[in-house]
């Protein structure tokens, strides 16, 4: 809860724990309108960030801030950031908020819900979409999962992040959508990867594939992100890593099978892992392509 002074800034205070790719531009974009405090585990990146000011531990962020976004790249992060007397849950009371804004399962999302109620404060889950360059531009998708008063009460907070914020259920079913959208897009673009090689292996070059399909019914929002801004340059700096991507796919095709669901399409966590083993890890998702050019010996 925050215990600063009032001034002429927008309340409340505000305070982001994880300050990595979308969380440091979550501050940047929330610092025009309100006080931020902020925590990573990465002691400089506080330092990076001239509109933040930095704090020692999570738990400090919670008794500063009246609403606290959480960003951060798995389920043993969301459980390091929230738990224990350093994590920022110790810091929160009645009246505080915490967001989850991270791709977790829905089974960690729960627990640090859990973990939020029996302090005292609400929770929200409420994953972002949209990646680095929305971020940067407070044009993200939020999805949240939580009860609509309490929504509400931080809707200033997220609209200040996001072009637009879907209430898509009770608490779980925002960290639920998340994981059903990331694993759509994960077999998407293993679609594109696979229809570009066969076209390519037909002689079809590149920029003509792109034209053609994205004015055909083969079109995806994976072909207009890949092949203009990494395929075509053949330049793969990261906007969301190709491990995340993989991370993300296993987290839905766990939370399919523990609910038995049928994915007639699965595997994909597989295809991406055996791109990050050929060492593309850390390039953007749309990498994997690299491992059909393995396959079909163009790398």
């Amino acid at each position: 809860m925050s215990d600063g002074a009032a001034d002429d800034r927008a309340a409340p205070a505000v305070g982001v724990v994880g300050l990595g790719t979308i969380g440091s531009r979550l501050a940047r974009v929330l610092s025009a309108s309100f006080d931020v405090v902020g925590f990573d585990v990465d002691e400089a990146a506080a330092d990076r960030l001239d509109c933040v000011e930095g704090c020692d531990a999570a738990v400090a962020v919670g008794r500063r801030a009246d609403v606290v976004l959480l960003s951060l790249p798995g389920d043993d992060a969301l459980g390091a950031a929230t738990e224990g007397e350093d994590g920022v849950v110790a810091g929160l009371g009645p009246g505080d908020v915490l967001v989850d804004t991270s791709t977790v399962s829905p089974g960690a999302s729960a627990r640090a819900a859990r973990a939020a109620h029996e302090a005292g404060a609400d929770f929200l889950d409420a994953p972002v979409s949209g990646g680095a360059r929305n971020a940067e531009t407070g044009d993200l998708t939020v999805l949240v999962g939580g009860d609509a008063d309490v929504l509400a009460r931080v809707r200033p907070v997220l609209d200040a992040v996001a072009r637009t914020v879907h209430r898509v259920g009770p608490l779980g079913a925002g960290a639920t959508l998340k994981l059903v959208n990331n694993y759509l897009f994960a077999l998407n673009q293993l679609a594109l990867a696979e229809g570009l090689t066969m076209a390519r292996a037909a002689g079809v070059d590149d920029e003509t594939f792109a034209e053609t399909v994205a004015e055909s019914s083969g079109g995806s929002y994976a072909l207009d992100r890949n092949m203009e801004r990494f395929v075509i340059p053949d330049d793969y700096d990261s906007e969301f890593t190709l491990d995340l991507m993989a991370k993300d796919a296993r987290l839905a095709e766990r939370f399919a099978a523990e609910r038995e669901t049928p994915l007639l399409l699965g595997g994909a966590s597989g295809l991406y892992e055996a791109a990050a083993a050929l060492g593309h890890g850390d390039l953007d998702a749309s990498a994997v392509l690299k491992l059909y050019e393995r396959l079909t010996a163009r790398e």
